[in-house]
């Protein structure tokens, strides 16, 4: 389709970011705790979709929603992070682009515990 700018193209995969598992370790007094690893370093297009700011325990906490987009991996969780810089996104939804495992669509928040 002529003029059709191609959401998912190479190019607009510019942030160098890091994909996170989480894994739980002992805290040594008998409870766990959750780390995150590096599995893998990914070039991403990390665009901002709406925020919200609401007023809880006392604070005024923000939230804003990105749609991150990314090459396919056949090992993708939404129980995975993307850190970017000092910028962390819980993954909310991941979505196989027209099901061709060529790129994802992930819905992910920042600012907001997972």
């Amino acid at each position: 389709m002529a003029g059709k700018v191609d959401k998912t193209s190479i190019g607009r995969l510019r942030y160098k970011c890091d994909l996170k598992s989480p894994t739980d370790t002992s805290d040594g007094a008998g409870g766990r705790s959750q780390a995150f690893n590096t599995i893998a370093q990914i070039y991403a297009d990390i665009r901002p979709t709406g925020g919200d700011e609401a007023y809880r325990q006392g604070k005024v906490q923000t939230k804003i929603t990105h749609k991150i987009y990314m090459r396919y991996r056949a090992d993708m969780s939404a129980d995975y992070i993307i850190v970017y810089e000092s910028r962390t996104f819980q993954i909310q939804n991941i979505k196989n682009i027209d099901e061709r495992d060529r790129y994802f669509e992930i819905t992910a928040t920042e600012g907001v515990a997972h």
